[in-house]
């Protein structure tokens, strides 16, 4: 992926951040925006592939190695960039565009069924760009063991989301530093 040189600095700073950092704003711009959109598409291909591979038990094996102490920063169309810390013992924290205090889950692995998903239950959370109320959603384990819509990430609770809350209210576009 292509990133202008202002935006391939700002994350290297995100991955390098420190909660107690002052913020840096900087938005992706659009042509980083649809280089990333086409990596995300060959980053689902490459994981589907290696996914494949894989019995139900290594894949869920997997999504909880990707997932525990884990901070990301993640684009996704119609969300904008967020920040998301899951911690090792299932708790979740979500930095999330226009909220201005950390929302609060669980993360868990589903059981049932095959293949296996990552599943993430919010309290009282309401999305401010659509407006709706969002309990529970279970993501495919091609999306977290490729990484596919992650800007970056890095290991342990790097904006310390879990016991400080956000740093301050973000932009849907905004990559926190």
């Amino acid at each position: 992926m292509k990133l202008s040189l202002i935006t391939a600095s700002i994350l290297a700073l995100c991955l390098g951040a420190c909660a107690t950092s002052p913020p840096v704003m900087m938005d992706m711009l659009a042509e980083d925006t649809a280089a990333f959109e086409d990596q995300a598409l060959a980053r689902w291909m490459e994981a589907s592939a290696a996914i494949g591979n894989m019995t139900d038990e290594e894949e869920r094996a997997a999504l909880v190695a990707e997932l525990s102490d884990r901070t990301s920063i993640v684009r996704q169309e119609g969300h904008g960039v967020y920040v998301e810390y899951t911690a090792p013992d299932g708790r979740f924290f979500l930095w999330y565009p226009l909220n201005t205090s950390v929302e609060k889950g669980t993360w868990s692995i589903a059981d049932a069924g095959s293949p296996p998903e990552a599943c993430f239950k919010y309290k009282d959370s309401y999305h401010p760009l659509t407006g709706e109320f969002e309990p529970e959603e279970c993501v495919s384990a091609v999306q977290i063991i490729g990484s596919v819509y992650e800007v970056g990430s890095r290991e342990g609770d790097v904006f310390e989301l879990g016991t400080k809350g956000i740093p301050y209210a973000k932009t849907a576009e905004d990559l926190p530093a």
